[in-house]
């Protein structure tokens, strides 16, 4: 007995519900269930959504969605967006991370639909093998597990990629091609694209696997795809509108983004094996060897497009950022999307041609056992204690940033009744501290153009009296930020965490004179 539930396109949105548990294919699997790897790793990611203090950029992108706007500066606005509309359920760690289970819930059910379509009615397993991998991988245990703008970039992303495989598949084959996927993947693509910007690697992709492939080619000439272009691009609308009230701002600092490219055009060979290097420690190295041998397998799948455009949207995004750092600085996580369709044709490297029997079971463990390691010590490094905290007072500035501020926060509570703004001499700081606070009205001022720049050139800060919160990283005196003489130090505040010393903020009292 079978019933089928389907309100869209075959392969889109549908699911059978088999008539005996028993016969399940997972449980076949029985190596599946006595993994205890998986169990670990998921307990990893609830402890840290339950413990860890708002990471920085965390309470960064939750402080944009207390102060909703058509876009930021850093970048577009759907995740604060997000952050808005669940502010509404109340100030906690569990409603700030409620998002990512949604996030983590469309990404692996996009795994789902992906591998469902690419094995056909064997793809049970080789699901759970790709969530394996996904969960394996520090990248993407730290980037699922953030509330980041990256949960729902690498989810849209993936959906979008998918709908696309389905109509070209559906043109290669009939010479025809749903529509319905290749509006619904170009509307997936515009919801990326209010993500992160990077999101344009998968467009850039699929139109250069339509340029590339003779079979594809004739869609140059078809009016679905300008429209698909057209439903994509209408999704940046509300960027367009905030760079037309805020002088283009955010254009300029993607234009001009470098982290220490100096002075001239020298180009930096160093650089990029340096980001490459990155990106394969933090994917996983035991991952990397399974993709690179599953892709030189080249398994037959029930798509003749997918493995152009999984390989095409690595070379497309690897190769872009290789010759960002050639240049520049490129960072190894931007390159997630790199990854999102090589990962599902991993299970080909470690199951046999029934894809039900595991092979190379060591090499599965091992790279679970590595990816559980680096989840726990995460974990501990943001929930219980900065590791480098053990060594001494330096090392690992971003990881002790999250500890101390509630403690932090009473402090400023006592001293802020006297005073007109309340500001730090960083964003990570600032972001924390009005998290802790639960008040948008903090600002930071710094040497580091970012929102609050915007936000602070929209009110009178010359003249008001100042409380401010600086640390060792960003001490008070070494930025913009200038206090009128008679200002002065009100208080050290020490944190410590099981007796272990993390490091010291510092308030400042005063009326501001210049920034």
């Amino acid at each position: 007995m079978s019933k089928r539930f389907s309100g869209f396109p075959e392969g889109i949105l549908s699911f059978k519900l088999k008539g005996s548990l028993q016969s399940h294919p997972i449980l076949k699997a029985p190596w599946l269930l006595k993994a205890p790897w998986l169990w670990l790793m998921l307990l990893a990611h609830i402890v840290y959504w339950l413990t860890a203090f708002p990471n920085p950029d965390e309470a960064y992108y939750w402080l944009w969605g207390q102060r909703l706007d058509w876009s930021y500066y850093d970048h577009p606005p759907f995740h604060a967006w997000v952050q808005g509309l669940f502010s509404y359920l109340g100030h906690s760690q569990f409603v700030l991370r409620l998002p990512t289970v949604l996030s983590n819930g469309l990404f692996f059910w996009a795994y789902y639909q992906i591998t469902r379509y690419i094995y056909g009615r064997r793809f049970y397993t080789p699901w759970v093998v790709t969530i394996l991998c996904c969960w394996s991988s520090p990248l993407y245990f730290l980037f699922l597990t953030l509330a980041w703008h990256d949960q729902w970039l690498i989810a849209f992303s993936l959906l979008s990629a998918y709908w696309f495989v389905r109509f070209l598949d559906g043109v290669w084959l009939t010479g025809q091609g749903n529509s319905r996927y290749l509006y619904g993947g170009a509307a997936a693509l515009g919801v990326a694209g209010l993500c992160k910007y990077t999101a344009v690697f998968v467009g850039i992709t699929v139109l250069g696997t339509i340029i590339s492939q003779p079979k594809l080619r004739w869609l140059l000439r078809d009016g679905r795809l300008y429209g698909a272009v057209a439903i994509a691009s209408l999704f940046s609308l509300p960027i367009l509108i905030w760079n037309f009230q805020n002088d283009w701002l955010s254009f300029q600092y993607y234009l001009t983004r470098s982290v220490d490219s100096g002075g001239g055009p020298t180009l930096r060979p160093d650089a990029v094996l340096f980001f490459w290097l990155t990106a394969a420690l933090i994917l996983s190295p035991p991952l990397v060897w399974a993709m690179v041998r599953s892709v030189m397998r080249k398994r037959p799948l029930n798509s003749p497009t997918y493995r152009i455009i999984a390989l095409g949207l690595f070379l497309t995004s690897t190769g872009t950022l290789s010759l960002v750092g050639l240049f520049s600085t490129a960072l190894y996580y931007w390159n997630i999307l790199a990854y999102l369709l090589l990962i599902p044709l991993v299970p080909t490297f470690f199951l046999d041609t029934n894809l039900e029997t595991l092979r190379h079971r060591d090499w599965l463990n091992g790279m679970q056992i590595l990816g559980v390691v680096v989840a726990w010590l995460l974990v501990i490094n943001y929930c219980l204690l900065p590791v480098t905290a053990l060594f001494g007072p330096d090392g690992d500035p971003d990881g002790r940033m999250s500890f101390g501020w509630h403690q932090v926060a009473a402090v400023v509570e006592d001293y802020a009744p006297q005073h007109n703004l309340l500001l730090t001499t960083d964003y990570r700081s600032a972001s924390a501290l009005a998290y802790a606070l639960n008040d948008d009205r903090v600002l930071a001022i710094s040497d580091r153009i970012d929102q609050f720049d915007v936000w602070a050139s929209k009110r009178a800060l010359i003249g008001q009296s100042a409380l401010v919160v600086a640390d060792d990283w960003h001490p008070f005196g070494a930025g913009p930020l200038t206090l009128k003489s008679g200002w002065e130090q009100v208080t050290t505040i020490p944190v410590q965490r099981f007796g272990v010393k993390i490091k010291d903020y510092y308030l400042y009292s005063g009326v501001v004179e210049s920034y």
